[in-house]
């Protein structure tokens, strides 16, 4: 909004939206919603471009068993388990998949280790000189 004195923008900050703009800011795409079915009776949905070609079979985001867009006749569920997404690592689980359990073990007796003999394990200390 601009004020009439001085002609500043109040009321506003950079970004905030149209401000008297009078087109859009980008393209509108015409999208097309599928949904897919599995065996186990979830139903997915899927939002895709209308240009692209839709596959037959989907994932299902509860069971991750295929998925079909026929309801009455869904695809078998695979005896293999389909590969799915487990989420972000956090850093626990980002160590854990760095490390074995018996390295992890290693570790865990050399960390224990210095903090019960701290005289023994400190690494920056120079060589103890006898006190006179």
């Amino acid at each position: 909004m601009r004020t009439i004195n001085t002609g500043t923008m109040r009321g506003t900050r950079v970004g905030a939206g149209p401000a008297g703009e009078p087109y859009g800011r980008g393209y509108t795409v015409a999208k097309v919603v599928v949904l897919y079915y599995c065996a186990n009776g979830h139903r997915t949905t899927v939002p895709f471009i209308s240009t692209v070609t839709v596959p037959p079979q989907w994932e299902c985001r509860v069971c991750w068993q295929p998925a079909g867009t026929i309801p009455i006749d869904p695809p078998p569920p695979d005896s293999s388990q389909v590969a799915r997404y487990l989420g972000e690592k956090n850093h626990l689980g980002d160590v854990k998949s760095r490390r074995s359990p018996a390295e992890g073990d290693a570790l865990m007796a050399e960390s224990l280790a210095r903090r019960d003999h701290p005289e023994e394990c400190n690494v920056w200390a120079g060589p103890r000189r006898p006190k006179a």
